[in-house]
């Protein structure tokens, strides 16, 4: 799963409003109106925004919070969510954001979105 635009796509929270539109505009065969409404009001980038098509196509769903691409990072990326687990109870957060990014390709605010979800307590 590690350094790909996939990775950062699974990984990009998107309202489920945004997902139901650009599901029906691919139905309708409007790939870029999809990826368009994929993107709006999130931090999606443009280069993830095919993969997260194809990807929403293909699970049906993607991350709508921060909390569900943490389950799917644990789900998806065992090793690497072992990784950010082990940096964040040693206090280096900043190399938590660094190693996720350097493996995801995740952007920076969904890289401290998503080490701000692994810091809070399991529960």
């Amino acid at each position: 799963m590690a350094g790909s635009a996939a990775t950062a796509a699974t990984l990009t929270p998107i309202p489920a409003a945004a997902q139901e539109s650009a599901l029906a505009l691919h139905a309708e065969g409007a790939e870029g109106k999809a990826i368009r409404a994929l993107r709006d009001g999130t931090f999606l980038a443009l280069v993830h925004g095919p993969a997260a098509l194809a990807a929403l196509v293909r699970d049906g769903s993607l991350p709508t919070t921060p909390a569900e691409a943490a389950a799917r990072l644990a789900r998806d990326d065992a090793p690497l969510h072992s990784a950010l687990l082990r940096l964040l109870a040693a206090g280096d957060r900043n190399e938590a954001v660094r190693h996720l990014r350097r493996d995801t390709d995740l952007d920076l605010a969904n890289a401290h979105l998503l080490i701000k979800e692994l810091e809070q307590p399991a529960g």
